[in-house]
């Protein structure tokens, strides 16, 4: 399938291809969630263009996810910045990574890691279905993994 590489700039040197990005997976998510188009102030389209991105596209299409889940008519620089991470309250109400004092094998890690962001998701979803579609799994795997992690 690799057929043609194709190399391009960091998104963090691309900053004019950030407005456009967030457009574009603003129209895009929000179809798909059957939800009106958000605005997004001006703050927060700084703050989105000040970040790193760190993740490419990649992580900028995460955070606009993240951002549509606020179920907000309008984006301000605060929901931003909490979606990046970079609010006291998000890393204090939404820590997924807290790890034990004594050393775990991985599996067992994982296993929790799964259960409480699985767990995350189905609280911020409308349905199973929803949730499914979130984490990008077919629905009869996203019950499956349910039932694996007691949350069925």
């Amino acid at each position: 399938m690799n057929v043609i590489a194709i190399w391009l700039q960091p998104l963090k040197n691309r900053k004019e291809d950030i407005a456009l990005l967030v457009d574009h997976f603003l129209n895009k998510f929000s179809s798909e969630m059957g939800r009106a188009i958000p605005q997004i102030s001006p703050g927060a389209l700084e703050a989105l263009n000040n970040h790193p991105w760190q993740g490419n596209v990649r992580e900028l299409q995460n955070v606009v996810q993240r951002l549509l889940l606020t179920g907000k008519n309008e984006i301000a620089k605060s929901d931003v910045d909490e979606s990046l991470g970079v609010s006291l309250h998000t890393v204090t109400q939404n820590v997924l990574l807290d790890f034990p004092e004594k050393i775990l094998p991985l599996r067992d890690v994982e296993k929790n890691l799964r259960h409480r962001y699985f767990k995350y998701v189905r609280e911020r979803s409308h349905s199973d279905a929803e949730a499914a579609r979130l984490l990008g799994l077919a629905p009869p795997n996203y019950y499956r993994m349910c039932k694996e992690l007691g949350l069925k």
